[in-house]
């Protein structure tokens, strides 16, 4: 049992930061209030220094979207940050880490860690957010060959039947999953494809000729109006509607004169700015067309 007489509080406007206090400095244990955004002070009280996050600290704080913690933390405890569905963004320093420290956390974007390049946080978190499997999410060491095990990882998935799991979904039973139509699941699982693979495509970094035309030929095989679907479409509408999965859609040719007309009608109000790349995309007589073609 935790002592609380030995439990530390520093309060600030958004909640407040609860501390274990040793002797050999502190652990962040739990935090309350709604943070969105939280850096850690790195001596918070006398002098002492934060050098741990206890198991389940973070644990399904719903708000926080963003963590920075001190340099002076060596080790992350079991689930500290599982379930924090919101969160973007951690950034953490070299240290060790217990099991499932992100288990749940399903828009991550990016892991900062010491002396790592962007591309290499992206696909860390990446590894995360799409459940691959634990050693392409370890935090506790950065390693040279990490890109190569990720796009070995990706190959292998994409080889992967799209029922691949359908099977335990039904034996779980629809209240856990959501649903138990199969034609549902192969597509989502297409989705998740997609998105891995644009993933991949906007953080290049030691991508090699192959590996990137295995991504962007998976990509063309599921734009809009293909007849191995129109998962590609459907993950740049529903997740990632903005200019830079955008332009690398366009760049490959998943984007065209053939359905973009198709992809503009699908879109509702709150996707104004895809609908605008898109007639953008087809020259200064798009919107004249789409609109005539209004009339017909």
């Amino acid at each position: 049992m935790r002592d609380k007489d030995l439990e530390r509080e520093i309060t600030l406007p958004e909640g407040s930061i609860i501390f274990d206090e040793s002797r050999d400095g502190l652990s962040l244990v739990r935090i309350s209030g709604n943070f969105t955004e939280l850096t850690v002070p790195e001596k918070p009280f006398d002098d002492k220094a934060v050098t741990s996050v206890s198991k389940k600290a973070f644990l399904g704080k719903r708000t926080i979207k963003k963590i920075r913690l001190p340099e002076t933390v060596k080790f992350l405890g079991d689930w500290c940050f599982a379930n924090c569905i919101n969160l973007t963004e951690v950034w953490i320093p070299s240290c060790k880490a217990g099991e499932g420290i992100f288990l749940g956390c399903t828009h991550l974007e990016e892991i900062m860690l010491p002396g790592i390049t962007a591309d290499y946080g992206a696909i860390v978190a990446g590894a995360v957010r799409y459940g691959a499997p634990p050693h392409l999410c370890d935090i506790s060491v950065v390693e040279t060959d990490r890109f190569e095990k990720w796009d070995s990882w990706v190959k292998l998935l994409l080889e992967e039947p799209d029922d691949e799991g359908f099977t335990n979904q039904i034996l779980c039973g629809e209240e856990d999953y959501g649903s138990t139509d199969k034609e549902a699941y192969e597509s989502r699982r297409r989705v998740m494809k997609a998105s891995v693979c644009m993933l991949r495509l906007l953080h290049p970094e030691m991508l090699s000729d192959d590996r990137k035309k295995i991504m962007t030929d998976y990509l063309y095989r599921h734009r809009e109006g293909s007849p191995d679907g129109n998962e590609t479409w459907i993950a740049l509408r529903d997740l990632f509607p903005d200019k830079r999965h955008f332009d690398l859609l366009s760049s490959i040719d998943c984007i065209d004169d053939d359905n973009r007309d198709i992809m503009i009608r699908s879109l509702k109000d709150d996707r104004q700015e895809l609908k605008s790349l898109l007639m953008k995309s087809a020259g200064s007589g798009a919107a004249d067309r789409f609109f005539a073609s209004l009339q017909l």
